[in-house]
C-alpha cells in the first residue's frame, strides 16, 4: 500500500504535465509573440507595401483559397526531402561506422570528403542534370547530398567516440568485434546519430528547394522561384512558412523518438552492460 502511495506521488499529473511544457516554450512562445508585433507595427508605421513585406496576418489571410494549390507542391517537396534524407543518413551512417571501424580508410578518404563538403550543393546541379536529367532524379539526389555530410561527419564522431574500458571489459570476456560494436559502439553512438538525423531536416528540405530552382516544374521551391519572377510576395512568404512549418514538426518528431528510445533503454537497463 504504501509502494503504491510513493507512486502515485512520484508520477506526474497531467496538470503537472502541462504546466512543465508551458513553462518550457514560454520564452520562445512570447518571442515570437513580440516578433510578430514589432514587425506588424513597423509596416504599419512605414506604410510599407505588401509586395515588399506583408504583415503576418496578411500572410496567414492569404492562405484561404490556395490550400489545395499549396498541398500539392507540399506533398511534391516533402516526397523528395523525405527520401533524400532516408537516402542521405543511411549512407552517411554506414560509411561513417565502417570509417570509424578502419582507421587506415578513414585516413584515405575523409580529407576528400571535407573538400567535396566546402563545395555547395547548387554547384553540382548541372552536373546531376546532365547525369540525371530534368526530372525529380537530380532534386534527391541534391537533398541526399546535403544530408550525407553532417550525417558522416556525426557517425564516424560517434562510432569514435567508444569508451576505452568498455572495450577493454568487452575484451576481456572474449567478445568479437561485432559483438563489440553493437552493444558498446553503437550505443555509444546513438546521441550522435539522433542529432546528425535532427540537423539533417533542415538540409534536406535546402537541398529539395535549390534542387526544384534548378530542375523542377513543381514543390514549393518551385513555387518560390514562381514568386521570385512575378514579385508575389505573399506566394513567397506561404511556401517558406509551410517549409518551416513541416521541417519543425519532422523536427519535434525525432526528438519524441529519441526520448522515447532513451527512456526505453534506460528501463531495459541498456547499454554496454547488457
Amino acid at each position: 500500500m504504501a509502494t503504491d502511495t510513493t507512486d502515485m506521488a512520484t508520477t506526474p499529473t497531467l496538470g503537472r504535465k502541462i504546466a512543465g511544457v508551458i513553462d518550457d516554450y514560454k520564452y520562445p512562445v512570447g518571442f515570437l509573440l513580440f516578433f510578430l508585433g514589432v514587425w506588424t507595427l513597423g509596416v504599419r508605421a512605414y506604410s510599407v507595401p505588401t509586395y515588399v513585406l506583408p504583415a503576418p496576418a496578411e500572410i496567414v489571410l492569404s492562405f484561404e483559397g490556395e490550400l489545395g494549390n499549396l498541398w500539392g507542391h507540399t506533398t511534391v517537396t516533402l516526397y523528395e526531402a523525405f527520401l533524400g534524407w532516408v537516402l542521405g543518413n543511411v549512407v552517411g551512417i554506414s560509411l561513417g561506422a565502417v570509417m570509424a571501424e578502419f582507421q587506415t580508410l578513414k585516413r584515405s578518404i575523409y580529407p576528400y570528403m571535407v573538400v567535396l563538403r566546402s563545395l555547395p550543393v547548387i554547384a553540382f546541379a548541372p552536373l546531376l542534370i546532365i547525369w540525371m536529367g530534368i526530372n525529380q532524379g537530380p532534386i534527391i539526389a541534391a537533398a541526399t547530398i546535403t544530408t550525407f555530410f553532417p550525417s558522416l561527419v556525426n557517425s564516424i564522431a560517434g562510432f569514435s567516440s567508444t569508451d576505452e574500458l568498455a572495450r577493454e571489459l568487452m575484451h576481456s570476456l572474449n567478445a568479437s568485434r561485432w559483438e563489440v560494436f553493437r552493444k558498446v559502439k553503437l550505443y555509444n553512438a546513438f546521441p550522435y546519430i539522433f542529432s546528425a538525423l535532427r540537423i539533417s531536416v533542415a538540409l534536406t528540405f535546402v537541398g529539395a528547394v535549390v534542387g526544384e530552382w534548378l530542375a523542377g516544374n513543381q514543390g514549393l521551391g518551385y513555387l518560390i522561384l514562381v514568386a521570385n519572377n512575378q514579385l508575389a510576395t505573399l506566394l513567397l512568404f506561404r511556401a517558406l512558412l509551410v517549409i518551416g512549418i513541416f521541417s519543425t514538426a519532422w523536427f519535434g518528431l525525432l526528438v519524441l523518438v529519441e526520448s522515447y528510445l532513451i527512456d526505453w533503454e534506460n528501463q531495459s537497463g541498456g547499454g554496454a552492460t547488457r
